[in-house]
């Protein structure tokens, strides 16, 4: 009776409703779904209500600091994506699209909310605004937004163009601060001016490809054809410019790149590896042998594939710390969710999953020692505790922000498997061996479906689908026993389906 009580208090104060939101079935690992749900409500509890004309209510990593930021509130909406419409992360991008300066684009890092005035003056963050509305659309299948956001999506992928470019094409950040990667070892020396020295961001690079494809995409949504073939043959030119400039034959491996050094193979990439590599699996850049052997870089125990995965430098570097030292090997949910999903565009479900598994039983772990008993901002690689900052001190808690993507967005797209595509009007289920596992209630494309496999061992050749819709729509199961995947048309109501 009192934790029912405790419930309803937090449920109105909240206004978190449990009940409300989709029901994981994960029956070999119920700590996962008990985390799911801690995850929400720490979410709910890190709503900023800004009392202020013009702003929405936001979900912020850090409630009170007066701040909205860029890039966490980019990769929150791959969050909000499956609260059923109870909690939006896009609230906070039309708080942002609001205060960019339409005169080029302009589009702060961060944002005081007193003052509405960038907090960091000139500086950018990551431009993943165009694959958060993507990734939105993908699930609500909702297209009204596209008109409204497309201005502004393509005025930043503009302004970056024209302000953030070197003479060779490629795209630099102010410094490793605006490239969200703080204190990685990426800089050269000191620039008083904040240009970046004469570096070249392979993240940046990647994070502009990836904007042009997903602008590509809404143009080809709403029938502008001729948009849509320009975006996507700026998203190929810039992947040949990666490619040309960024990829390391020698090493086998995307660096940072120093435009003034183009002398030799010696001395013109930056030679810490970092997970802002990560990003060329998802934009298109990295390919055929190149995707293979920066796979097998992140799959490296000695390099990325630590205790923890990934680490965000690699542990062959100098400047590695085993405890994390924020971006000294730190592991981030944004640099994990870009890997996990560039494996998923390559065509590599297996080893995204195993990855996802691996990074969820480190958040799990450290959520439920009672000497941290929460979700943090990022996680030690070597071992499972929260990660440290560079003077030792460990880094925020109740972190959801992003770092509620392992426990919300990879739990149903990597390991359950289940992945929404409302432009086709299709759900995607990749069943993995196991006990039952689906997913319940769940909002897509104007459709309330619940989607759910009993045991499946593909020996066996045969499992059973449980659907339930309130509208018709199309499933396409993947087994490992069968070489195509299975198409089925759903129609409204319960329906089981052998696979």
């Amino acid at each position: 009776m009192l934790k029912r009580l405790q419930e309803d208090i937090f449920m109105q104060k909240y206004n978190y409703n449990k009940n409300a939101l989709p029901i994981p079935v994960l029956e070999d690992k119920p700590e996962w779904v008990d985390l799911y749900y801690k995850t929400w409500e720490l979410a709910f509890q890190n709503i900023d209500y800004i009392q202020k004309a013009g702003w929405k209510p936001q979900l912020t990593c850090m409630p009170g600091v007066g701040v909205v930021w860029q890039w966490d509130s980019c990769l929150m909406a791959f969050i909000t994506n499956y609260a059923n419409g109870t909690l939006s992360a896009l609230n906070n991008l039309d708080n942002l699209y609001r205060l960019r300066r339409i005169s080029d684009g302009y589009m702060s890092m961060a944002y005081r909310i007193e003052e509405e005035e960038p907090a960091y003056g000139e500086r950018i963050n990551p431009p993943l605004m165009a694959w958060a509305e993507w990734g939105a659309y993908s699930v609500s299948g909702d297209t009204s937004r596209f008109e409204k956001v497309l201005p502004a999506l393509e005025g930043c992928f503009y302004f970056i163009e024209k302000n953030r470019t070197r003479n060779c094409g490629l795209y630099w950040f102010e410094d490793p601060g605006s490239s969200g990667m703080d204190n990685a070892p990426r800089g050269g020396y000191y620039s008083l001016a904040q240009n970046g020295s004469d570096l070249c961001y392979i993240d940046l690079a990647c994070q502009q490809a990836l904007s042009a494809m997903c602008i590509a995409n809404m143009h080809r949504v709403l029938g502008s054809h001729e948009k849509a073939d320009f975006y996507s043959k700026e998203q190929q030119r810039i992947c040949q410019l990666i490619n040309r400039y960024h990829w390391s034959e020698k090493a086998q491996f995307y660096f940072d790149f120093f435009i003034r050094s183009q002398r030799s193979e010696k001395v013109k990439y930056l030679n810490s590896k970092t997970m802002a590599s990560a990003w060329t699996l998802l934009c298109g850049a990295a390919e055929g042998e190149r995707a293979e052997q920066m796979i097998a870089h992140l799959f490296n125990p000695e390099e990325f594939y630590t205790k923890v995965p990934f680490a965000s430098l690699a542990k062959d570097d100098p400047n590695y710390d085993t405890a994390g030292g924020y971006w000294l090997g730190g592991v981030w949910a944004p640099t994990n969710y870009a890997a996990v999903q560039g494996l998923v565009a390559l065509g590599k479900p297996e080893l995204a999953r195993e990855a996802a598994i691996r990074y969820l039983d480190a958040v799990c772990a450290v959520a439920n020692d009672p000497a941290y008993g929460s979700i943090w901002e990022s996680y030690a690689p070597e071992e499972y505790r929260p990660a440290t900052v560079e003077n030792g001190e460990m880094v925020r808690a109740d972190f959801v922000g992003w770092s509620g993507i392992g426990p919300i967005t990879m739990l149903i797209e990597n390991i359950i498997g289940l992945t929404f595509h409302a432009q086709e009007n299709t759900v995607q289920f990749r069943l993995f061996p196991g006990k039952g596992r689906g997913l319940r209630n769940m909002h897509f494309n104007g459709n309330v479906v619940s989607v759910e496999c009993t045991e499946y061992i593909p020996a066996a050749g045969k499992s059973i689908v449980l659907v339930n819709a309130e509208k018709p729509f199309t499933l396409k199961v993947v087994t490992d026993h069968k070489p195509e995947e299975t198409v089925i048309a759903c129609s409204a109501g319960a329906q089981s389906y052998y696979v």
